[in-house]
């Protein structure tokens, strides 16, 4: 109860934890719903429609345990970002060369991928894509981000530790959505691991 709790306090960070768990879960209810959504389609039978809404339920549970989990840390670090930004008046420069563009398309997507998933045979699908692009988003523009903030700090005196050693290339969207989300899964932990570091990290820069 104290997870879930945390989970809907958008002033703190996400339970690590319970993205892990919602991560699963959303690998099974991915698998589930594909295979459901083929028997509904083919038969639409008493029983398929029963088993197709169990799989409903619980990928609408773990999209958005997800999806406001991202959210979450995504919050967390722009406010980092923003107290850099007052103590650093030249690092408001690298933050504005972001591109928010397809954050918001996963983020649109993952939203009415969370409706579409309750009501229509496959629908899970699109919140399956939203999910990945939200996902791939955050730690791509991030990991680029590192490097521009390690050179700015390095001129600053203030040496940063890399967070973000993964490559997140298309390939790596390709991998979670053949993958049904699986190949997330098995990264998120390292995922969570460097967005932890990454804002601990920035945690020291204002504590000096």
């Amino acid at each position: 109860m104290k997870q879930l709790n945390e989970l809907f306090d958008f002033k703190a960070k996400p339970s690590n934890q319970l993205m892990v768990y919602c991560a699963l879960l959303f690998v099974v209810a991915s698998f589930l719903g594909l295979v459901g959504s083929v028997v509904v389609v083919a038969s639409w039978s008493f029983s398929a429609n029963r088993f197709f809404g169990i799989t409903q339920g619980l990928a609408f549970a773990s999209g958005l345990g997800l999806l406001l989990g991202f959210l979450k840390w995504r919050g967390s670090i722009r406010e980092i970002q923003r107290q850099l930004a007052e103590h650093f008046p030249k690092y408001s420069s690298l933050i504005l060369t972001g591109d928010e563009l397809w954050m918001l398309i996963g983020l649109s997507a993952s939203v009415a991928g969370l409706f579409v998933t309750l009501v229509l045979p496959f629908g899970f699908l699109l919140l399956l894509v939203g999910l990945v692009l939200l996902e791939h988003q955050l730690l791509f523009t991030l990991k680029s981000l590192e490097e521009k903030e390690q050179k700015f700090f390095s001129e600053n005196g203030v040496q940063l530790s890399t967070c973000f050693s993964r490559v997140y290339d298309v390939s790596y969207l390709i991998y979670s959505l053949v993958t049904l989300y699986g190949h997330s899964f098995v990264k998120m932990q390292e995922n969570l691991d460097a967005l932890e570091c990454y804002f601990k990290v920035r945690q020291e820069i204002l504590r000096r």
